[in-house]
């Protein structure tokens, strides 16, 4: 079973608001049909936080800092924006 670009970005959006931050393979388990592996939607969940934070709608976080997802290696995580 596919999972839609959309039910992702949905997912993403949907723990970043109940969560201070959320790692990217809690979204990959959330969207994860029952019995595949849920390492096979890291790419394309990276691709829409990717595409999330360029609307500025989600940052991504290292180390407990804000950095850009250009040539980001390593563990990272999701947060939302701060709201003034």
């Amino acid at each position: 079973m596919k999972v839609a670009d959309t039910e992702i970005r949905k997912a993403i959006l949907e723990q970043i608001e109940v969560a201070r931050s959320v790692a990217p393979r809690d979204v990959a388990q959330a969207v994860t049909p029952e019995g595949e592996d849920w390492r096979k939607y890291l790419p394309r969940i990276r691709a829409e936080a990717v595409k999330l934070h360029g609307e500025g709608l989600l940052l991504f976080i290292r180390k407990k800092k804000v950095v850009s997802p250009e040539g980001l290696k390593g563990i990272y995580r999701f947060s939302k924006p701060e709201q003034e």
